[in-house]
C-alpha cells in the first residue's frame, strides 16, 4: 500500500526464519531505499522482532555474494561455467530423462526445504510424485519436526498443533522440554515472560534441557535431565498426575482410548525410579506434576531436543499424554504445542512434501488417497505407488550406494546440516547428477553439476504457515539480483521442458495456491475458501478456512472430537527404550547439539551479517568442569571432540551450564571454517527413528581430549612489530615451544614507528623499546641480534646467517618487514642523503639536525610528514616535496588535506606540491634537490620517505612463491607448510599491508592456528593512518574519498574556526571510511566498524559521535 507520509510505499509481509510468523512492514522509498521494522498490527509479533529479523534487509541487499546466473558442468572434472537458463533447463531435463530410462524411475529425487513457499513445495510434490512417479520427494523438515508430525497422528489423529498463540496470555504453567524459545524463538518467548510477570505468584516455567539454557535460566525450575530419558520422565510426571488425582477421568472416558495401556506403562516409573534413570532430584519431578494439576490451564512446548532422537516420536506421545490425560487440549491457555524450526515447514506437510504424504494431510499409504490425487491432477491412477519415498537421511544413503542417481537439492544445505557429514559428501560425488538451487554458494553448491540462481525473502511471491497454523502472504517489493528467478518459476520452466506443460498452466504463484487450496477441501487443514487475495484483505488466517469458518479457526478439538476412525484421541503407551549409540570406554560422553542465538540454520543467510556474527563468531565445546578437570581441560583451551564418525577442533567453554557427561557443539558452521574440523555434523548419528525416520541428532557417542601440538622449534627472522606481536600471542597458549627470533640490528624488539619522536627528542630511547632481551628471556626466546639470515634451506629445514652460522626450525616465520623506497645508487652516496627505517637512520638524521639545517622530505606520507614535524620542532627549516598535488593523498581527501597543510604551515613547514625530483646535488655532501622545472631547493639534509617494498628476496631466493610480497594465505602459511610469513613481507590476495596494527593481527591469527585453533583465519585488515603530530589528531582509514561513486553517502561534520573535519563514507548501510580531524575520539569504534562490516542501522545516527560506545553486534537481552 501507499505511504503518502513517509514517501513511498508499505509492504506488509512475515519473516523467513523461524516458525514463529513475525509480521514485518517493509517501506520503499521512492528512491529506491528499504527500511524494515516489527508490524505493531501483527497478532504474532505485535511489532517486536528479534535479532535475526530486524537484520533481513542485509541478506537482500547483500547481491555481491548473491548466486546472480546458472551454472553448469557437463563432466564432474569440471569446473562450473556460466550459462543460460535454457540450456541449464534442458540439462537437468535430458539427464532425469536419460537417468530414469536407465535405472528406473526411483532413481531420482528432489529434496527441498522447510524455507520454501507453499507454492513452491506444491509444484514440486506435484513434479515428483506425479510427473516423475517417484515418492523420492523429502525435505529437511525431516531434520526437525517429523517426529511431531508423527506424534500428532498417532495422538490426535491429524499433524494440527490445536493451540493458538493467544493460549500464552491465558497459560499458568508452560512445560517447555527440550527447546531454547528464549534464542530459538524470542518473540514467542517475549509473550511468556510478560505473561509470566503479570502473574508471578501464579505462573510457572518448567524447562527440561541437559543445559541450562537462557531458557532454562529464567525458568521456575530447571530439570537438566540426562539425555535420551525424556519418556520416562513424562511416563514418571503421568503417574504422579495420577497419584495427585490429577486426570480428568471424565475426559479421558469421553475423548480417549488406551488409558489401561498407558496406565500399565505408567505404573512402575515412581518417582525414585524416574529420578535415577533421568538423573534428577525426585522431588523436582514431584514440583513439575504440582504445577499441571487442579485447574491450572498449562501448554507444553517442545522442538528439537525431542523431534531429534531415536525414539522421537515415542517422546512426542508420551508428552502429548499429559495434555490428554488432564483433559487439557482444546480450552483457552492448555494444548501440546510443537514449535516448528523453519517458516513453511508446516506448510511443506500441508502439499504433502514429505516421502510419506499427499497433499492436505493425505496419506500415501491410502488407496483413496492417492486415487483422489491422481483425479485431481489428471494423471493414471497408478502413476503414485504406495511405497514411501526415500526420506532424508536415507537418500544420501542410497546415493552413497548407488540406488539415487540424480538429485535435486532446493533451499537447503545438507553437505552441512545431515549427520555423519563425511558420508554425506561421499554420496554427493557419487551422484550422476547433483543440481543445487539456492541464493548463496554454500557447502552443498561445491558438488553440483548445475548450479540455479534463486530468488529470496522480499524477491518472490507466496505464502507460509507458522506455528499455529497461521498462513500469511509474503508478495515480491524488490526484483531478484542478476538472472536469478523465483522457485516457482524454475520449477514450471523444467515442467514445460520435461513436456508436461499443459499440466502446470499456471499463470502465476496465484494460480498456483488456488489449486493447492482447492485440493484441501474437506480435509482437516481446509483452505478452501483463501486465495491470494483473501490473505491480503485479512492478513493472515488460522486454518481450517472454510465457509463456516471464513477467518480461521484459532484453537481446535474444543469439542472433543478427534480425527481418528473412532472420533476419539488416541493414548499411546511406548516402552522406555534405547536406540542411540552406546557409550563406552573410547567414548563416554554424549554430544548434544544446537543453535547459538544470531544464527539460524547453516548460516546460508545470517552468516553474512555482521552484526549477528559479532556474538559468535566461531563454533565451540562446552564441556563440565569436572569433566574438563578429569582431561586437563581449561576454559579457551582447543580441544578435539572426537566421535565414531569424524573429529571436530574448537575452543573450549567451560560451564556449569550443561550437566556432566554432556557436551555440546553449534550445529551452524559446517566447512565455513577450518574445513571439517568445525562441523558438529561430523560426529552426528545416522541412526533414525523407525517412525519418522528423524535422526537422532542430539545424541552421539565422544571424547573430548584436549589439543596439544608437539614441542616445536620455531625461528623467526625478523625483530620488528610482526615477531613481537607473534611472541606476545603465542606465550599466552604455548609456553613449551623453542623460540629463536633473529634481527639484523643489535638492539632488541623496538617501535620503529616512533623513531620520528626519538629524533626529536620528544621520547627517550627506552620509550620506543618493547621487549629488551631480558623480557624477551622471561619469554624463552632465544634473540640473536645484529644477525642477518642469508639463506633458507627448505629441504633440510634449516637457514643460514651471513657469519656461516646454521640454524634448525620446525617451523620458520618470515617477519621480514619492508625496506624504504630508496634509489639502489646515485643520491645515496652523498652524505645527508637518508631514508628513516633503523635506529642507526634516526642517529644519524638527530646527528644532522642542528639548528638552521635546511631539510627536503620527499615524500608527504605520514613517515614524511611525522619527520618534517620532528626536524622543524629541532629548528630546521624543512620543506616537503609531494608528487601529487595534496598530502596525504590516498588516505586523505581534498578538505581534509587542505586543513592538514595549514597545521604544516603553523610550523612554518614548507610544502611544493606537483613537484618530481630530477637530481640531488652537491659531492661529497649534498647541497640541494632540483624539481623537474628546473628549480633547486638548497639542503644539507635530504630525506627520502617515499613509501617501502616488502621485503621478500630472502623468501624468493628459496623458491617460495612470492608476488610483491611473500604469498600466503588466511592462516598466514607460504607455498611451504613448514614457513609462515606475517608483518610488511606477507602478501595475501595480492595485498600486503604496511602498518603495526596489520603486522599484530597477523601475528594473533598465526598464534591462534598454531595453537590449534582452526576458526579464526586472517583475512586482511583495514588499515589505519593515524598521525603522530603534536597538537594535531588526525587519523583515517577505509575509502575516504567519495567523490562520483554513486554508491557511496558521506556524513560530516565540521567546524572551520576549530579546524574540525569529520567525514563518514557509506555503502550499504555499512560504513566504509573514515576521517577524524581535529578530534580522533572513538576513532577506535569506527575503525573496528569498518574492519567488521558491521552494519550501521540506528548507529548511522551516532557516527561521528561515537566517543567510545561499542560498535559491535547485539548486546545484552535481545529479542
Amino acid at each position: 500500500m501507499s505511504d503518502p507520509a513517509r514517501g513511498g510505499t508499505t509492504t506488509r509481509t512475515t519473516c523467513c526464519y523461524c516458525g514463529v510468523g513475525c509480521g514485518i512492514r517493509v517501506r520503499s522509498g521512492r528512491d529506491g531505499t528499504l527500511t524494515l521494522d516489527g508490524d505493531p498490527d501483527h497478532p504474532t509479533n505485535r511489532g517486536a522482532l528479534c535479532s535475526k529479523g530486524r537484520t533481513l534487509l542485509h541478506v537482500v541487499a547483500s547481491r555481491a555474494e548473491r548466486l546472480q546466473w546458472p551454472q553448469l558442468r557437463r563432466a564432474r572434472q569440471d569446473p562450473l561455467r556460466r550459462c543460460g537458463w535454457d540450456e541449464a533447463i534442458a540439462h537437468i531435463a535430458s539427464e532425469f530423462k536419460r537417468i530414469q530410462a536407465t535405472h528406473g524411475r526411483d532413481s531420482v529425487a528432489l529434496y527441498v526445504s522447510g524455507q520454501c513457499l507453499t507454492e513452491e513445495y506444491y509444484l514440486a510434490n506435484k513434479i515428483a510424485k506425479g510427473f516423475l512417479a517417484t515418492n523420492n520427494i523429502d525435505t529437511n523438515s525431516r531434520l526437525c519436526m517429523s517426529s511431531a508430525v508423527a506424534g500428532y497422528k498417532q495422538t490426535l489423529g491429524a499433524d494440527a498443533p490445536p493451540i493458538s498463540y493467544d493460549d500464552i496470555e491465558v497459560c499458568d504453567t508452560f512445560l517447555i522440554a527440550g527447546a531454547n524459545p528464549a534464542w530459538c524463538h524470542p518473540i514467542l518467548f517475549r509473550r511468556i515472560e510478560a505473561r509470566k510477570a503479570a502473574d508471578a505468584q501464579r505462573v510457572r516455567l518448567i524447562c527440561i534441557d541437559p543445559r541450562r539454557t537462557a531458557t532454562a535460566a529464567v525458568s521456575d525450575l530447571h530439570l537438566a535431565i540426562r539425555p535420551g530419558t525424556d519418556v520416562a520422565l513424562f511416563h514418571a510426571l503421568a503417574r504422579e498426575l495420577r497419584e495427585r488425582g490429577g486426570l480428568d477421568r471424565a475426559y479421558i472416558a469421553a475423548h480417549t482410548e488406551g488409558w489401561d495401556a498407558l496406565d500399565a506403562a505408567i505404573e512402575p516409573w515412581t518417582l525414585e525410579r524416574a529420578a535415577e534413570h533421568c538423573g534428577l532430584a525426585a522431588a523436582d519431578i514431584a514440583t513439575a506434576a504440582s504445577w499441571l494439576v487442579g485447574d491450572r490451564r498449562f501448554l507444553s512446548l517442545w522442538t528439537m531436543g525431542l523431534n531429534q532422537s531415536a525414539v522421537g516420536v515415542d517422546k512426542n506421545v508420551a508428552l502429548i499424554n499429559l495434555s490428554l490425560i488432564t483433559g487439557k487440549i482444546g480450552k483457552p491457555g492448555c494444548g501440546p504445542f510443537s514449535l516448528t524450526g523453519q517458516p513453511n515447514a508446516m506448510g511443506g506437510r500441508e502439499v504433502g512434501g514429505l516421502a510419506n504424504l499427499l497433499p492436505a494431510h493425505r496419506d500415501l499409504a491410502n488407496p483413496e488417497h492417492r486415487a483422489e490425487v491422481a483425479r485431481y491432477w489428471g494423471i493414471d491412477p497408478g502413476t503414485i505407488s504406495a511405497a514411501p519415498g526415500l526420506t532424508a537421511v536415507e537418500m544420501f544413503q542410497a546415493a552413497r550406494d548407488g540406488r539415487l542417481k540424480a538429485l535435486w537439492v532446493i533451499c537447503t544445505n545438507p553437505a552441512a546440516s545431515l549427520p555423519d557429514g563425511g558420508k554425506v559428501e561421499e554420496a554427493l560425488r557419487a551422484l550422476e547428477l547433483l543440481v543445487v538451487q539456492d541464493i548463496f554458494p554454500t557447502d552443498t553448491t561445491a558438488f553440483a553439476d548445475v548450479v540455479l540462481p534463486a530468488a529470496t525473502w522480499l524477491e518472490k511471491t507466496g505464502t507460509m504457515t507458522s506455528s499455529e497454523r497461521r498462513i500469511t502472504l509474503l508478495d515480491r517489493v524488490v526484483d531478484a539480483p542478476g538472472e536469478a528467478l523465483s522457485d516457482v518459476e524454475i520449477l514450471l520452466r523444467f515442467a514445460r521442458a520435461m513436456g508436461w506443460e499443459r499440466s502446470f498452466p499456471y499463470a502465476d504463484e496465484a494460480a498456483v495456491y488456488r489449486e493447492h487450496a482447492e485440493l484441501t477441501r474437506g480435509m482437516d487443514c481446509d483452505i478452501s475458501a483463501l486465495d491470494h487475495a483473501r490473505l491480503r484483505q485479512l492478513g493472515g488466517a488460522q486454518w481450517p478456512v472454510t465457509a463456516s469458518a471464513p477467518a480461521g479457526t484459532p484453537r481446535l478439538y474444543v469439542d472433543g472430537c478427534f480425527p481418528t476412525p473412532s472420533g476419539r484421541a488416541r493414548l499411546r503407551a511406548p516402552a522406555v527404550v534405547d536406540r542411540s549409540e552406546t557409550l563406552d570406554g573410547d567414548f563416554p560422553l554424549v554430544l548434544d547439539t544446537g543453535r547459538v542465538r544470531d544464527q539460524w540454520h547453516t548460516m546460508t543467510k545470517t552468516g553474512r551479517v555482521a552484526k549477528l556474527l559479532a556474538t559468535a563468531d566461531a563454533p565451540f565445546c562446552e564441556i563440565h568442569p569436572d569433566d574438563a578437570a578429569a582431561r586437563g581441560i581449561a576454559g579457551d583451551d582447543i580441544v578435539e571432540v572426537h566421535g565414531r564418525r569424524g573429529v571436530v577442533q574448537v575452543r573450549a567453554e567451560v560451564t556449569t551450564a550443561i550437566r556432566p557427561g554432556v557436551v555440546f557443539l553449534p550445529m551452524h558452521w559446517g566447512r565455513r571454517l577450518g574445513g571439517e574440523r568445525g562441523r558438529a555434523n561430523a560426529l552426528t548419528s545416522p541412526t533414525l527413528d523407525p517412525v519418522s525416520k528423524e535422526p537422532d541428532l542430539k545424541y552421539a557417542a565422544v571424547q573430548v581430549r584436549r589439543h596439544a601440538p608437539t614441542r616445536r622449534r620455531i625461528c623467526i627472522v625478523g625483530a620488528g612489530a610482526a615477531a613481537l606481536g607473534f611472541i606476545d600471542a603465542h606465550h599466552r597458549w604455548a609456553k613449551d615451544d623453542e623460540i629463536h627470533v633473529f634481527g639484523e640490528e643489535p638492539e632488541a624488539i623496538y617501535n620503529r614507528v616512533l623513531l620520528p619522536h626519538y629524533i626529536d627528542g620528544s621520547l627517550g630511547w627506552e620509550r620506543l623499546v618493547r621487549h629488551d632481551r631480558a623480557t624477551l628471556a622471561e619469554r624463552g626466546v632465544i634473540f640473536h641480534g645484529g644477525t642477518r639470515i642469508a639463506a633458507i634451506d627448505r629441504e633440510r629445514r634449516t637457514i643460514s646467517d651471513v657469519a656461516g652460522g646454521v640454524h634448525g626450525y620446525d617451523l620458520l616465520i618470515l617477519a621480514t618487514g619492508s625496506r624504504p623506497n630508496l634509489p639502489a645508487s646515485g643520491p645515496l652516496a652523498r652524505q645527508g642523503v637518508l631514508g628513516l627505517r633503523t635506529r642507526g637512520d634516526a642517529e644519524r638524521i638527530r646527528a644532522m639536525a642542528v639548528h638552521g639545517c635546511r631539510a627536503v622530505i620527499q615524500g608527504a606520507g605520514l613517515l614524511g610528514i611525522e619527520l618534517a614535524g620532528a626536524l622543524a620542532a629541532l629548528g630546521c627549516a624543512v620543506t616537503i616535496i609531494q608528487r601529487s598535488g595534496r598530502l596525504m593523498g590516498k588516505q586523505l581527501d581534498a578538505k581534509a588535506s587542505l586543513l592538514l597543510h595549514s597545521h604544516l604551515e603553523d610550523r612554518g613547514i614548507a610544502v611544493r606540491y606537483d613537484a618530481n625530483l630530477l637530481s640531488v646535488t652537491g659531492d661529497p655532501a649534498v647541497t640541494g634537490v632540483r624539481l623537474d622545472d628546473g628549480e633547486v631547493l638548497p639542503c644539507d639534509l635530504f630525506i627520502i620517505a617515499t613509501g617501502t617494498t616488502p621485503n621478500a628476496g630472502l623468501a624468493r631466493a628459496a623458491g617460495l612463491a612470492c608476488g610483491a610480497g611473500i604469498t600466503v594465505d588466511q592462516h598466514l602459511t607460504t607455498s611451504d607448510p613448514a614457513i609462515r610469513a606475517i608483518g610488511e613481507c606477507a602478501e595475501l590476495a595480492g595485498k600486503s599491508y604496511g602498518t603495526t596494527a596489520s603486522a599484530e593481527e597477523q601475528a594473533q591469527a598465526l598464534a591462534e592456528h598454531l595453537r590449534g585453533n582452526l576458526h579464526a583465519p586472517y583475512r586482511g585488515s583495514v588499515v589505519a593512518n593515524i598521525l603522530k603530530l603534536a597538537d594535531v589528531p588526525l587519523a583515517a582509514c577505509g575509502l575516504v574519498d567519495s567523490d562520483g561513486d554513486p554508491t557511496l553517502e558521506t556524513v560530516v561534520l565540521e567546524d572551520p574556526r576549530r579546524r574540525l573535519y569529520q567525514k563518514a563514507v557509506i555503502r550499504d548501510d555499512r560504513l566504509v571510511g573514515v576521517i577524524m580531524l581535529g578530534s580522533i575520539v572513538g576513532f577506535a569504534e569506527h575503525r573496528e566498524l569498518i574492519a567488521r562490516g558491521t552494519e550501521l542501522e540506528q548507529l548511522r545516527d551516532r557516527l561521528l559521535r561515537l566517543g567510545g560506545a561499542g560498535g559491535g553486534g547485539p548486546r545484552g537481552k535481545l529479542i
